[in-house]
Order: C-alpha cells, then structure tokens, then sequence
C-alpha cells in the first residue's frame, strides 16, 4: 500500500516508463534517504549507481524522461512538510550533484533553485534558517 500511495503521489505508477522496476528501486532508494537520522548504509552510493546504471541501459530520450521523472520526485520530497523528506530530497542533491551525466549545467541549476527554494519556505529548526 506505501508503494502504491508513494507511486500516485508522484503521479507515475511504479512500474510504468523505461526500466520498469527501476522507479521501484528509485523510491526504495530515496525512502532510505528520507529519515531524520543517518540514512540506511549504503543508500546515498545506492543511488549514484542507480542513476549511472539507468544512464548506461536507456537510450538518450528515455533516460532524460527518467532524470525528469528523478527532479520531479526531488521536488516533491523538498515540498513536503515532513522534514525527513526534506532531509532525504537535500541527501540525493548531494549525491547527485557530483554525478557528470553530460547535463550538468541543466541539472546544478535545477538543483539550486530547489535548495534556494526549500530554505526559503522552510523555517523548521531541524532543516534550515528561521
């Protein structure tokens, strides 16, 4: 029920789009990511490997649909209330953002606009300035 639940809230059923079972194992990932705490061992590598994998076996369109689908879910994890979310959403920038997938410039704007965004609407103690 979570999976489902997560999947409509990102508007994309879990297996649909390129590499089917790869947007499983994408919440999978940033669920780990998404806690108030350390995250799961292993989860922010988890993620960069996910991303380099899905890079190398999708065709150029179908991995750019797959890294959209990637900052919507980023967004939406920074819209959240829940500050483990948040948190999750800033873990996955980190990791991403050293990650050369020949879209680099799209992708560090995208992903300060996000930041900038979040610490200016954000004003819990725990995740940014008050």
């Amino acid at each position: 029920m979570a999976a489902s639940a997560q999947s409509l809230r990102f508007g994309v059923p879990a297996s649909a789009g390129p590499g089917g079972g790869s947007f499983d194992a994408l919440n999978r990932i940033l669920a780990d990511l998404s806690t108030r705490g350390n995250p799961k061992e292993g989860a922010s590598l988890a993620l960069k490997k996910h991303l380099e994998e899905e890079a190398r076996d999708l065709s150029g369109e179908a991995f750019s649909r797959f890294m959209d689908q990637l900052y919507d879910r980023i967004s939406a994890l920074l819209d959240s209330s829940d500050v483990a979310e948040n948190l999750g959403a800033l873990r996955a920038i980190d990791e991403l953002i050293d990650v050369a997938l020949g879209e680099n410039s799209s992708k560090v704007s995208k992903f300060a606009n996000y930041i900038r965004t979040a610490f200016e609407v954000k004003r819990d103690p725990d995740f940014g300035p008050s």
